[in-house]
């Protein structure tokens, strides 16, 4: 609901948001514009004022003060009105005054869309659409980070969601303090709050007639301090009933010439200082530095209206379209789906059409949209991948919070799938504890929770058979991998390490098949944009699921570059280091930018082992020589097993990399990588006392003793892994 609550007011009202918020960017300026033009005295009030400006511009009518400080005289010159700006020290006109038309034609752009009441309703609904947006969008960010404490840490996910999520957190204020200031002044303008100014004045009295006291000794005008003054309206001459009308920031009334004090006065009351402040806070008038803040916010809508709309896109175009999907409130079925990259989509597909092939009644949802209540649901079955070690999905991250709500009948069977890889200890975790929630809640296991590894489809289909049969129907299944559009790219050239050719690496280097003609793509020579660290996914002849090899090249090197090594059983290593170049495939790329060296100059600390050296060779080729970055690099045996061994060298020497640490586990002395690390304990605590980032690549195995060794290392320091981990400063690519 959040979420619909958050994209809905944005599809509908993007356009004319962004208009809004870039003609408020333009008018944010003028306050500014006008505070430089604007000469600010200290000390002289506004009987001094008078005087000064009545003895150099006789015929002055009218003298305003702007917010900005601006004062402007209005006065006749023989028979013209003109304006003038004054100097408040002297008193003499220093300029002309004209106001913009640019500014009026923007203004009115702004308010009304040049298009009277019609436009002005229409910038209120998205003032008001702004406020949700921002408000949903405050808590969408907030449930994301993992609550409210963990607002300001560096946000995880696809270089659009780090684009849409960084920017609006830094103009998140902003854009609510424009928003809901400019709800309450629609809301003004239509009369739905309270003008105001019906207080009677607390003095009343008459004019005492002429003669007319000098300006300068009137009491009344030498207690108003120039600051606070608005308007001043001098008595015509010619009329000897004529009183001084002033205006201040507090309040009004009118003087008398002859006594040059109060007849009446009638100071603000509270609805009339709410809509000065308001007015105040949504343009910037008299708070020029507020008013740059708001339109320097005001000025991130456009780019979060397209990263937000393309996220929306994204989203909807990568989620399979699933015939005779039934109501909630009308099927029997419930498919609940759980998934990091939507893979797990591609077996929901499958499973939906069985199951309605079976005769049932079957709504597919993600499971963050569980709903709160299933009226007829006989069965409810989910399938859920895990994140990470045991974490739930990006789709189903809310599911455990919604299912306290769930409204549904005790006797509803349930069966839970888990999709993983059984290299990591919390195989299936997240499904696990599905599994146990739902028993806790009283629902009927149709079975224990089911698991496949690595997008196994023999145990995919073994599952749904033991589903069937315990539906008592017989399930057709049709599955076919859910895969990204692949790119046809040609091996270009390898290097191979390894004397067993049972157990050879090779480092593999593509390029595109056919040139691109697209502009955007002739830089990366026809490659679609990937970053180093990337992953290159590879169905091989004869698999239904792909296989990730983390990428140690970018789009601007030209090549798409992976190391791979063989194993006896691996059909998809076994495929790719038979390859000769020349020779073609089909792959696709996906964004893993949780595993890159953040931003900024901090040190980096690289600890991979085996093919694991990929994306930090990769990292190192691009880094500047100026920021410090250390690798520690394992492998079986100096001559046969050291990748990149020459070009590591070179890095060093141009100081790409500042130091490069070797163990080999099959040479003499046998070491490995957490055995260098624990040995260098006492400058990897200093380096991460400055700050430094910690990179992990490599199999499971390795990544365990590296994760001990470094809390071994941190001991005493104040730090944990877990606490490295939380703030973006562990991170990890395991295979």
């Amino acid at each position: 609901m959040l979420r619909k609550l958050h994209s809905i007011p944005a599809l509908f009202a993007g356009l004319l948001l962004v208009l809004v918020a870039l003609t408020g960017s333009v008018l944010s300026l003028f306050p500014a514009l006008e505070r430089a033009q604007a000469v600010q005295p200290a000390g002289i009030d506004v009987a001094t004022l008078a005087s000064r400006v009545i003895a150099r511009l006789p015929g002055v009518q009218t003298v305003v003060r702007e917010p900005s400080g601006l004062l402007i005289a209005y006065h006749l010159s023989g028979q013209t009105q003109e304006a003038s700006v004054i100097d408040p020290d002297s008193g003499s006109a220093v300029d002309a005054y004209r106001s913009s038309a640019i500014q009026r034609w923007v203004k009115n752009l702004h308010r009304q869309l040049m298009l009277d009441d019609a436009g002005r309703v229409a910038t209120g609904v998205a003032a008001a659409c702004m406020l949700v947006i921002v408000v949903s969008g405050l808590l969408l960010l907030a449930r994301r980070m993992g609550g409210w404490r963990r607002l300001l840490a560096p946000v995880r996910g696809t270089t659009l969601q780090r684009w849409h999520g960084e920017v609006a957190r830094v103009a998140l204020a902003g854009l609510v303090l424009s928003s809901a200031t400019g709800v309450l002044m629609s809301l003004a303008t239509f009369s739905l709050l309270p003008e105001g100014g019906g207080a009677e004045p607390f003095l009343v009295g008459r004019p005492a007639g002429w003669p007319a006291m000098p300006l300068a000794r009137m009491p009344a005008l030498q207690a108003i301090d120039l600051s606070r003054l608005r308007q001043l309206k001098l008595p015509n001459p010619d009329d000897p009933s004529d009183v001084i009308e002033l205006e201040t920031s507090d309040g009004s009334g009118s003087i008398d010439p002859a006594t040059g004090r109060w007849i009446d006065y009638a100071p603000w009351d509270g609805w009339q200082r709410l809509h000065a402040t308001v007015r105040m806070l949504h343009t910037g008038e008299g708070l020029w530095w507020l008013g740059l803040l708001l339109g320097a916010a005001s000025l991130t809508v456009p780019l979060l209206a397209v990263t937000g709309t393309l996220l929306w896109w994204h989203q909807r175009s990568h989620r399979p379209r699933l015939a005779g999907n039934a109501a909630a409130h009308d099927a029997d079925t419930v498919l609940l789906v759980g998934s990091e990259t939507n893979t797990t989509w591609g077996f929901a597909t499958a499973l939906h059409a069985a199951l309605c092939r079976a005769g049932l009644r079957v709504h597919t949802a993600p499971m963050n949209s569980l709903a709160a209540r299933y009226p007829r649901a006989r069965r409810l079955i989910v399938l859920t991948s895990t994140y990470g070690d045991g974490e739930a999905p990006a789709g189903a991250r809310q599911f455990l919070d919604k299912l306290e709500r769930l409204t549904i009948a005790p006797a509803t069977r349930f069966a839970v799938l888990g999709f993983g890889d059984r290299q990591f200890p919390q195989f299936c975790g997240y499904a696990l504890q599905v599994q146990q929630a739902l028993k806790a809640r009283g629902l009927t296991p149709l079975s224990d929770a089911g698991t496949v590894d690595r997008q196994s489809e023999p145990e995919f289909r073994q599952w749904c058979a033991g589903l069937g049969e315990a539906l008592g129907r017989v399930l057709e299944l049709h599955y076919t991998p859910l895969l990204p559009r692949t790119t046809a790219l040609r091996l270009a050239s390898r290097t191979d390490y390894g004397q067993d050719p049972q157990e050879l690496t090779s480092v593999l280097r593509f390029v595109a098949e056919a040139p691109s003609t697209r502009w955007w793509r002739r830089g990366s020579e026809g490659l679609p944009a990937f970053e180093t660290g990337d992953l290159l996914g590879v169905v091989p002849p004869g698999g239904a699921s792909p296989r990730y090899y983390s990428l140690a090249s970018s789009a601007r090197d030209g090549v798409a570059e992976i190391c791979v090594r063989r194993h006896p059983a691996g059909l998809c290593s076994g495929y790719l280091t038979g390859l000769q170049p020349g020779a073609t495939i089909q792959a696709f790329w996906r964004p893993h930018e949780s595993f890159r060296p953040a931003a900024g100059a901090a040190p980096v600390i690289m600890v991979g082992a085996g093919t694991g050296i990929g994306p930090l060779i990769g990292f190192a080729r691009h880094n500047p020589p100026h920021r410090p970055m250390h690798l520690y690099f394992g492998a079986r045996h100096p001559q046969d097993g050291f990748l990149y061994r020459e070009e590591l060298g070179r890095l060093v020497d141009d100081r790409r990399l500042r130091s490069l640490t070797t163990a080999f586990s099959r040479s003499r002395p046998k070491a490995y990588v957490q055995d260098r690390l624990a040995a260098d304990a006492p400058r990897l605590r200093e380096l991460v006392a400055h700050g430094a980032q910690i990179l992990v690549c490599g199999g499971r195995q390795m990544a365990e003793g590296v994760a001990g060794a470094w809390e071994r290392i941190l001991e005493g320091s104040g730090l944990t892994v877990a606490q490295l981990r939380s703030q973006g400063r562990y991170v990890e690519d395991v295979y």
